[in-house]
């Protein structure tokens, strides 16, 4: 996507501009598989959001005429929807007077990326800087650890740590002047959301993902303290919120384009000051411009028990809530700092989502110290069962750079993964008390499979037909979960639908395969998986079938959460796991 922003009048016919245009080119990098492959697709599951909120903050910055700036063009590349073409990328940069490129949104399993990215700009001549929560992270709670920033010299890049929009100034005047720093630090300052620029709805914001979905940012900070967390040591622990005015303007841009899907990105949408303000303007403009929102927030454990907060979600049109559950121990919620997640509360807490229709995703983390397989075999049947969430996340334990958890084991010189590729929740980066990393590894992926069962994929369809849930959006995430996890062995948040490997966008390191060879692996290897996928999607109309039989014959007791029982399923190599 690109996008001009003029920061002065055009000049009248016979002047001349003496700014200079300058040229933008931002990518969100993705990270790469256990091949070496970048992990693309052809439609992405989540939205770049960052992209369309950096493009905001330089169309602000531009519109405030900064000494030399003429305009600013901008063009967009997520790298999970788009593939990467250097060559062309710097045909175009090359028709600026000025010209970066920007790795933006950079977490720390897609540095290594973003570094072999920025390799072939750098030589190029084109100054090139990474931003992101891996660089702010990092610089904010171990500035001295190596690893964090190992490549950044050798590639002659620039670090960029804080809000873009504490510093955008001084790093457009930069790079006009041709005087770029080798760090830009804003650590220490936080901006204000109140008069922060809002987010583009250009193509940048919905192009390359399912359903055309955009993001919506009402502000940040979490006022919570979890170990693992590494949001509140960037953008910290007080809630800052954007004025209403500008959501609702944003509401209807999104609306007079047709987008309808929204993912509220904020890290906890119950805890901010406005979420009436915000829900109340979804409604409202839902009843005044005849639309539904399609939309999707995130929020903590305690949030059902403030007064009208689910009713008030409901009549805005969320359709779908994240929580971070974690876990169903007392000691891993402890261990975790997590004092704000209590187990006698979570079934209630559940069922009120659930009786008004929303679906609950719920993020569960494997590897917490006390884990063992036995543990987590029986933590999987209660969030089956007794807790009854209808899509589980599963995250392996990571201590990301930037949190706790990550300070206190450089701290201690605890051996942790030195690849930072590895970061990504997914593999195992460090020791586990009572596993081998090899086991913690399996218990991982056994974890996925011992909740998505046929039979409890047949009581999840169930569930959501009783419980008036969006059943479209269950059967989309059933195929997309357990596709990506079990043909693609990839988290669903780097999922997506038709993965691209492109032969020449392979980590350093590995061989790049020869054209014809390449693409006839890609054309098994495609035609199996995909073959794969349409079963699994066979399976869950099946399921939907049988389910649709059971109600018809009056049999809804397996599909009442409150007398579900517990799915018929094969025992898990609990002996192996261990090993």
């Amino acid at each position: 996507m690109m996008n001009r922003i003029d920061s002065m009048p055009r000049p009248a016919t016979g002047q001349v501009a003496t700014g200079a245009r300058l040229g933008l080119l931002l990518i969100k990098p993705s990270h790469y598989d256990e091949d070496g492959y970048v992990i693309q697709w052809r439609r992405s599951f989540i939205p770049a959001h960052v992209l369309a909120v950096v493009e905001g903050i330089f169309q602000d910055a531009a519109g405030r005429a900064a000494p030399g700036v003429a305009s600013i063009e901008t063009r967009a590349i997520n790298e999970a929807s788009s593939v990467v073409r250097p060559a062309k990328l710097i045909a175009w940069l090359r028709g600026f007077d000025r010209a970066a490129v920007m790795m933006i949104g950079v977490q720390s399993s897609q540095f290594p990326r973003a570094l072999d990215l920025s390799r072939d700009f750098v030589a190029a001549g084109f100054p090139v800087v990474i931003g992101g929560f891996h660089i702010s992270g990092s610089m904010s709670m171990v500035p001295g650890w190596e690893p964090a920033f190992t490549g950044a010299a050798e590639a002659g890049v620039t670090l960029y740590a804080g809000e873009l929009e504490c510093g955008v100034d001084a790093l457009v005047a930069d790079l006009v002047a041709g005087t770029i720093r080798p760090l830009y630090n804003h650590l220490k300052s936080t901006a204000d959301m109140g008069l922060s620029p809002q987010a583009t709805l250009g193509t940048s914001a919905t192009d390359g993902t399912l359903n055309g979905t955009a993001g919506m940012d009402v502000g940040r900070g979490c006022p919570f303290q979890c170990s693992f967390c590494t949001i509140i040591n960037v953008h910290g622990r007080t809630m800052r919120n954007r004025d209403p005015s500008s959501i609702e303007a944003y509401l209807r841009d999104c609306a007079a384009r047709g987008i309808h899907n929204l993912m509220v990105t904020d890290d906890n949408f119950a805890r901010s000051p406005i979420w009436r303000e915000v829900t109340e303007i979804m409604a409202r403009l839902q009843r005044e411009l005849g639309i539904e929102w399609d939309a999707m927030i995130q929020v903590d454990t305690l949030a059902t028990r403030m007064k009208g907060f689910v009713e008030a979600c409901k009549a805005a049109g969320v359709k779908r809530v994240f929580i971070g559950m974690e876990s169903v121990r007392p000691d891993n919620l402890k261990a975790a700092s997590k004092g704000q997640n209590k187990v006698h509360q979570m079934r209630d807490m559940i069922m009120a989502w659930k009786e008004a229709g929303i679906m609950i995703y719920a993020g569960v983390i494997i590897g917490f110290p006390a884990d063992t397989p036995e543990r987590i075999a029986e933590d999987i049947r209660t969030f089956q069962t007794d807790i009854p969430i209808d899509v589980i996340e599963i995250f392996a334990l990571t201590p990301l750079p930037g949190s706790e958890d990550h300070q206190r084991l450089v701290a201690a010189g605890v051996d942790m993964d030195l690849d930072l590729n590895r970061y990504d929740t997914v593999h195992v980066v460090t020791d586990h008390p009572r596993m081998t990393r090899d086991a913690w590894t399996r218990l991982y992926w056994q974890s996925w499979e011992m909740f998505y069962t046929t039979a409890h994929m047949k009581t999840l369809i169930g569930r959501a037909i009783l419980y008036k849930l969006p059943l479209g959006e269950l059967r989309t995430s059933l195929l997309g979960f357990v596709g990506a996890v079990r043909y693609e062995r990839v988290h669903p948040v780097d999922g997506g639908l038709f993965r691209i490997r492109n032969r020449l966008s392979r980590r350093r390191g590995h061989r790049v395969v020869p054209a014809l060879p390449h693409a006839l692996i890609r054309a098994v290897e495609i035609t199996v998986v995909q073959s794969r996928f349409l079963m699994l999607l066979a399976r869950i109309l099946r399921c939907e079938a049988a389910v649709r039989w059971d109600l018809l014959r009056g049999r809804r007791a397996p599909y009442l959460c409150a007398q579900t029982p517990a799915p018929a399923r094969a025992a898990p190599d609990l002996a192996a796991a261990a090993e």
